[in-house]
């Protein structure tokens, strides 16, 4: 029980950033913006948490 709960939290930590990432892209394409660089931003988000 105690393994699924850590792979749990550590997927949620690891999750978080690029959630974020994620959701902002999308409210700045729906606005009209594109960001071709969402991607090296994503793993720079991810990577210094």
């Amino acid at each position: 029980m105690d393994l699924l709960a850590s792979i749990l939290a550590i997927t949620a930590r690891a999750g978080t950033s690029l959630i974020f990432a994620t959701l902002g892209e999308i409210l700045t394409e729906r606005a009209g913006i594109l960001n071709l660089g969402i991607e090296g931003i994503m793993l720079m988000g991810w990577r210094w948490r």
